[in-house]
């Protein structure tokens, strides 16, 4: 009999099931000859919880943080294979649980709250919802291309590799394809995935370029891999993902796309790309394989030399029959041994780049298609006079020399912003006088998808320096010439998606063409005009819209990235002065508020800090937007529940706005109300009533008593006396309110229907159950198709709505309503964000109800543990969480 058959001897690899866990679990404990009791002390954890863990009737759970790993160690095992073992049999029974579970759940269709389970992708810890990503590879890229050739082999070559990966291999797991830009580094792994896939072997595909698309994708293939939420936000991703990854037991390849920056975007924090704690490690002791395209083969990002678990390919420029062979499918020019011995001269020429001789063969195609009379001598005709056309500019010498450090200045940057120019030049001659610098301005707005027909008003752009006059046909015709040369695409997104505004006209840059175009010398020369026609056209496009209100979310979803890309000209350009700056950081300011209004807080995050950094370079630090950056800011914190940081950054900013701007100013009195509210968060309602009071009185004084300012502060009061348990005064007050905020901003405005919410949830602390509950739901519906469905408006009717159907007794749609916000809220705000915690605790109270005890004191437990850590020992949350869990267990039978 062999170890692994020994029945009486613990093995993590005979572990299948929650009862098996716990048999083998088991067999540990009696090993070390500690008893469920002592072990109990030892660990801090119910003994009636550690019990179930041994029954095999839960898991042990993730809180406190390590539990399984200090039992083990606890009960004596030590060695590190062992314990990792245990770690992937934890994993294995976990996924297999909750797939089992969430196929049980979505047999219905929607989720325990009654509406569609979410399909967007999952969120980080901080509560930011990741950019929306893919990470099965673009097959269809290459329906419209020329053939590929001259890449069999290699092809051939990563093919085996994968087909062959093997837990005793000894060859190189990760494989770099580098080399020029356009060489088709990402033809080359496109073809490899289709390869492997019809090979039956699990792939995905990543694009590397943006550390937050890279990141969403990686989190997205640790959740398609069963990893738990909890475990992402404690966790590393990076070793998350890979310890997932090297779990499998099937043939694997992920292809990380345009990795041109992999100290950026594969390393961590700055450290070595190649030292096994980012993105890219061995997966020799796996099944799977590695596929990294980049621009960048230098030894410093990969080794001098590479670690042997890595291996560099080239991928080399066409040699000239295999690049004449693709000039002549692009043109049609076949057959004809001249213009084969042509092609084959431009393709040397072009140094076999291929996307110089796809936009050159499609400049030659283009010009054949035009009217014999229409062709002047100095337009290129046929290869050869492309050619020569080449020659009479800049002589691209440099094409196969290093590539430099800066995109900007990269040789195939040049050789293939010298063949746009060529192509510039024919729309030229086609009256397309304006195409150059079109092209130029577009690639200084955001890399997102240019909604163009917003965007691009004729009339502002003929009063720039930068243009002549234009005509909006003009523009258009200008618009169908860079996409007849292959410069941009001209498509519309689907009508009904999430922007809201049906079918969009959008144009889209190549990310080459656009970082090529922005390092122009011409924008370079001209920056600070450039700044400025972006700032006056997305201003203008942006004028009337509101980034707090919802009916205006569709047209910023869609200008968001833009209303950013001024401060990025700036930055790169390093621009100190003139007139469009204050402009610039006024626009990305209020873009960062739609972000932090539609509850996308990390995003929110980095563009306040990105405004709030050039704001603090190009203005005098006492200037209005940088004090108003400061506010947003903080207020940004608040909702993020960073309620410290909240309230230290309105406490800096009301000093100064007082010094700057005066006691009674509106700014200063939003920094005032905005402190009480923290305050109030915060558990300090003495010192937040006072705050309402006064904000509240000087309001009247200086706007009115019905603007909406005003309103806020009468609301903050009613709010005040909520929080001190005064609900009689709070609903006078509520209802005054109500009252007004329906009358002067009607019924359907976001700020109204946030009152409605407090009175109803004051009625219902009032006992006014059966009215409230209709109230409830139909606020929810409300907020949910003006807002969406998981705003944190949204979850927050559903708490009071959970909250009343507990203390109404429907207990078993109170559980399902509370269990959904909990994992609602955890994964928008986070685990320990205080709307969370109040839905956790809420299940809780719900679950001990029911008789579930274990589950209802190991709930509150980590409630508790959480409030602790957030509020402080003295916060009435935790303070009511002690004692409720203090009286959970004494009631325990």
């Amino acid at each position: 009999m062999t170890l692994l058959d020994d029945p009486a001897r613990p093995d993590p690899l005979r572990i299948a099931t929650r009862k098996d866990f716990g048999r083998e679990l088991t067999l540990v404990k009696d090993a070390s000859g500690h008893t469920v009791r002592r072990l109990a002390g030892e660990l801090g954890v119910p003994p009636s919880t550690l019990g179930g863990y041994f029954a095999g009737t839960h898991l042990p759970g993730l809180h406190p943080p390590g539990l399984l790993l200090r039992l083990l160690q606890a009960c004596g095992v030590a060695d590190p294979g062992v314990l990792e073992e245990w770690h992937r049999a934890y994993w294995r029974v976990k996924r297999a649980a909750d797939e089992h579970a969430g196929q049980g759940s979505r047999g219905a269709g929607p989720d325990q709250a009654g509406s569609a389970e979410p399909s967007r992708p999952p969120l980080l810890a901080d509560g930011s919802r990741l950019v929306s990503v893919s990470t099965r590879p673009p097959l269809g890229r290459v329906g419209g291309d020329p053939e590929i050739r001259g890449r069999d082999a290699l092809v051939g070559a990563l093919a085996g590799v994968i087909s062959g990966a093997s837990l005793l291999r000894d060859e190189p797991s990760i494989h770099v394809l580098h080399g020029l830009g356009g060489c088709g580094k990402s033809t080359v792994a496109l073809a490899t995935a289709r390869a492997a896939m019809a090979a039956g072997v699990r792939t995905w595909w990543l694009v590397a370029d943006d550390v937050a698309v890279l990141t969403a994708g990686m989190l997205s293939i640790a959740m398609e891999l069963g990893a738990d939420p909890d475990e992402l936000r404690l966790g590393s991703l990076q070793d998350i993902v890979w310890r997932l990854l090297g779990g499998l037991q099937e043939r694997w390849l992920l292809v990380l796309d345009n990795a041109d920056d992999p100290p950026g975007a594969l390393s961590l924090n700055g450290r070595p790309v190649t030292d096994g704690t980012g993105w890219l490690r061995d997966a020799g002791r796996s099944l799977g394989t590695v596929v990294v395209t980049s621009c960048d083969r230098s030894e410093s990002s990969w080794g001098a030399p590479p670690p042997p678990w890595l291996a560099l390919h080239e991928v080399e420029c066409l040699p000239p029959d295999l690049g004449a062979d693709l000039l002549i499918e692009l043109t049609g020019q076949g057959g004809d041994l001249g213009a084969e011995t042509g092609a084959a001269m431009l393709a040397e020429r072009l140094g076999g780049l291929p996307l110089a001789l796809v936009l050159a063969g499609r400049y030659l195609a283009e010009i054949a298609g035009m009217p014999g009379s229409w062709i002047t001598p100095d337009l290129p005709r046929g290869f050869g006079g492309y050619a020569q056309a080449l020659d009479r500019g800049t002589e691209p010498a440099a094409l196969l020399a290093t590539a430099a450090a800066t995109p900007p200045t990269r040789p195939e940057h040049m050789t293939v912003s010298r063949t746009w120019e060529l192509s510039l030049d024919l729309l030229a001659d086609r009256g397309l006088a304006e195409a150059r610098r079109l092209l130029q301005f577009l690639a200084c707005l955001g890399s997102a998808p240019v909604p163009y027909e917003l965007v691009l008003n004729a009339r502002a752009m003929s009063a720039s320096p930068l243009f002549g006059t234009l005509s909006p046909r003009l523009v258009w015709e200008t618009l169908r010439g860079l996409e007849a040369l292959g410069l941009l695409d001209l498509t519309t997104s689907p009508a009904g998606e999430a922007n809201g505004e049906g079918a969009v006209r959008l144009l889209v840059l190549h990310p080459v063409v656009r970082d090529v175009s922005r390092w122009h010398a011409d924008v370079r020369a001209m920056s600070g005009d450039f700044v400025a026609l972006a700032v006056a056209l997305l201003d203008s496009a942006v004028e009337d819209a509101d980034p707090k209100h919802p009916q205006d979310w569709a047209r910023w979803s869609l200008l968001t990235d833009h209303c950013a890309a001024p401060l990025d000209l700036i930055d790169d350009h390093g621009l100190q002065a003139g007139v469009a700056l204050p402009s610039a950081v006024d626009l990305a300011n209020r873009a960062a508020g739609y972000l932090r209004a539609v509850g996308q807080l990390g995003r929110s995050e980095a563009a306040y800090a990105q405004a709030g950094s050039t704001a603090a370079r190009v203005l005098r630090p006492e200037d209005p937007r940088l004090l108003t950056i400061l506010h947003d800011t903080a207020r940004l914190h608040y909702d993020q529940g960073r309620l410290r940081e909240a309230e230290q950054g309105f406490r800096e900013v009301l000093d100064l706005r007082q010094r700057h701007l005066g006691r009674d100013h509106p700014d200063t009195l939003t920094s005032r109300h905005h402190l009480a509210r923290t305050l109030l968060a915060r558990g300090v309602p003495t010192e937040a009533g006072a705050l309402f009071e006064s904000t509240f009185r000087t309001r009247s004084a200086v706007l009115g008593e019905t603007h909406p300012d005003t309103l806020t502060s009468h609301h903050g009061i009613a709010d005040q006396l909520s929080a001190e348990g005064d609900h009689r005064g709070a609903r006078q007050v509520y209802e005054r309110v109500l009252a007004s905020r329906t009358e002067h901003l009607g019924p359907g405005h976001p700020a109204t229907l946030v009152t409605r919410h407090y009175l109803a949830r004051t009625r219902y602390r009032l006992g006014e159950h059966t009215e409230v509950a209709g109230e409830l739901r139909a606020l929810a519906d409300t907020n949910s198709g003006l807002r969406g469905a998981d705003h944190p408006r949204t979850l927050s009717v559903l708490g009071t709505l959970a909250d009343l159907l507990h203390d109404s007794g429907q207990l078993d749609e109170a559980r399902e309503l509370a269990a959904s916000l909990v994992e609602r809220r955890r994964r928008l705000l986070g685990n320990a964000h205080r709307a969370t915690l109040a839905s956790r605790y809420r299940l809780g109270l719900i679950l001990f109800d029911l008789g579930d005890v274990d589950h209802a004191e190991e709930t509150l437990a980590d409630v508790l543990v959480d409030r602790q850590r957030t509020h402080g020992l003295r916060h009435p949350d935790t303070v009511m969480t002690r004692e409720t869990l203090a009286a959970v267990r004494r009631r325990r039978p």
